[in-house]
């Protein structure tokens, strides 16, 4: 729980936002910032770049960056919060956004989102996710959801056509299962299941896929949704490590064909393309049960309500709303824009099928929440992965004792 003082801070005054120093202007003590995130890969080397330009131009402020592994990020920022020394800005992934806001921690910043130009091309997801009680306590910093990647040359040796993808459940389980070499130490599908919000964001799209939702995660078409990924495993098709793999662990197994297929996002394309031995890879929508249907991810950005220089932050914010951003932030970041005008100046995407396959996917991609307990109702998610996959219970009781911990938490 957040101080007084902290909660009091949580209302930030009706003032214009103030403008970095410009080059030239006299000398003046040198501010300096904190930004926190959990972003990895491209994207954590981008902000870096990024930081390091916005230093160069304003030479009175230093904005410093520290990446924070995802596993423990809320717990660095729950620290942080509790002993009064939050940075000024921070990544959080999106649906932890509102238990943030929610505790007070962030700062209300809605009198400058009226004021930010372009704030109607913000998509309604990303947005929502921001937002507690009608109230803007960020922006959002990017969007993305999951496909399927396909390593080319390992179909095509199974006998299988990429060009006619698997469509289906079962599909995917007779793909996975003509690629699997185990005397290869090939497996035919990587995945998350990690007790992080990783396994919570990989696994959810089954669950929606089998007509399913959080408040009926104990029925019979959410354990089924369970049962395909324990099925997997057990019978060799994914590897028993899926429980400790990153989603960039299961990259690795694709990128190193030590995994025909993985589930993974938009982020990674940039990460393949740069690799030093790259392999044919092709990336398709998922495959479904029921309906169509995919986890939205993406990370939001918002102001520490403690923070002392909220009027330069946000100035430093709209640094992801600018059109140069497309080229600055996102294409070699690997993730899309959550603005549609952006979005819409992407030259560089129109014409690249692999994003072009994520664009289609987004259409299905749903928000986690947002809700001020998610971390908690992710958590029981989590574990009842864990206790599936490892066999410590089966995934009717792991599902079940889910539920009698999120139905509270739901109301």
């Amino acid at each position: 729980m957040l101080s007084s003082a902290a909660l009091a801070g949580c209302v930030t005054p009706a003032v214009a936002p103030a403008q970095p120093s410009q080059e030239g202007a006299a000398p003046q003590e040198v501010t300096t910032l904190e930004l926190w995130h959990f972003l990895t890969g491209a994207y954590s080397q981008v902000l870096d770049e990024l930081s390091g330009r916005w230093n160069e131009k304003n030479p009175n402020y230093k904005l410093t960056v520290r990446a924070i592994p995802i596993a423990e990020f809320k717990r660095e920022i729950a620290t942080a919060l509790a002993a009064n020394t939050a940075p000024d800005i921070a990544g959080v992934d999106n649906p932890d956004h509102a238990s943030f806001s929610a505790l007070g921690a962030f700062a209300d910043v809605s009198e400058r989102f009226a004021a930010l130009p372009g704030k109607e091309e913000y998509l309604p997801g990303p947005l929502a996710s921001t937002m507690w009680e009608g109230k803007h306590y960020g922006i959002p910093g990017d969007t993305n959801t999951l496909g399927l990647y396909i390593n080319v040359d390992l179909a095509s040796a199974a006998g299988l056509d990429v060009e006619t993808p698997p469509k289906n459940w079962e599909e995917l389980t007779a793909w996975a299962e003509a690629m699997s070499k185990p005397e290869n130490n090939v497996y035919g599908i990587a995945f998350s299941a990690r007790q992080s919000e990783e396994g919570t964001f990989q696994w959810l799209p089954f669950l929606w896929q089998n007509g399913e939702d959080i408040a009926t995660i104990d029925s019979p078409k959410a354990v089924e949704a369970l049962s395909l990924w324990v099925d997997w495993v057990n019978r060799g098709l994914a590897s028993r490590e899926v429980i400790n793999y990153t989603q960039g662990d299961a990259l690795g197994q694709f990128s190193a064909s030590a995994a025909a297929m993985t589930i993974n996002g938009s982020w990674q394309i940039p990460t393949l393309r740069r690799a030093e031995n790259p392999i044919n890879w092709k990336v398709v929508e998922l495959p479904y049960s029921i309906q169509p249907a995919s986890a939205m991810g993406g990370g939001n950005w918002a102001i520490f309500a403690t923070s002392s220089h909220i009027d330069v932050a946000w100035t430093f914010l709209q640094e992801f709303t600018k059109p140069e951003a497309v080229e600055e932030i996102y294409i070699p970041a690997g993730r899309l824009p959550p603005r549609r005008d952006l979005l819409r100046a992407g030259e560089p995407w129109k014409d690249d099928e692999a994003y072009q396959t994520f664009f289609r996917q987004l259409e299905f991609a749903r928000p986690r929440g947002p809700h001020p307990r998610w971390p908690d109702i992710s958590a029981a998610i989590q574990t009842a992965l864990q206790q599936a996959l490892t066999g410590q219970a089966t995934p009717e009781e792991a599902l079940k004792r889910a539920a009698e911990t999120i139905r509270p938490l739901l109301g």
